[in-house]
């Protein structure tokens, strides 16, 4: 259902529910009509957080890693979205912040599909920090 049309249905369904109108006597009828306005509100509201929750925050392509399946240090960097010269504390809260979006803990209600992905991008996301420390602490 596209907006425009959820949109228009909620809005028959509060005139109807405040309207002195009624099929049913008494408030029967505005009750089932409340309990669509809530079912429909909290389906289009929950469609929306799922659809926000993948397009914010992440990176537009995947991070490809090397042949032997680790990631380099320019695509950790790139991956936590932070600089080369970024102390590790830094780097640090750019993990946990990317951990706390993308955990697959966090998205065990949507769908299959979406939980394989936080799954992969997490993985990623703790490849590219363990690079990132071992350099920072090798070096630093």
């Amino acid at each position: 259902m596209n907006k425009y049309k959820f949109y228009f249905l909620i809005i028959i369904l509060i005139i109807y529910i405040i309207s002195p109108l009624d099929l049913f006597p008494f408030v029967f009828d505005d009750l089932i009509a409340s309990g669509f306005l809530f079912y429909f509100w909290n389906k289009f509201k929950n469609q929306k957080s799922r659809e926000n929750y993948y397009s914010r925050g992440r990176p537009q392509a995947k991070i490809k890693t090397e042949p032997d399946g680790s990631v380099s240090l320019d695509k950790a960097y790139k991956l936590l979205n932070v600089s080369h010269d970024a102390p590790l504390s830094e780097v640090k809260n750019a993990y946990k912040e990317k951990m706390a979006k993308s955990h697959p803990d966090k998205v065990a209600h949507l769908s299959e599909e979406l939980q394989k992905k936080a799954k992969e991008l997490t993985l990623e996301i703790n490849k590219a920090y363990n690079i990132i420390k071992s350099h920072k602490g090798s070096s630093g």
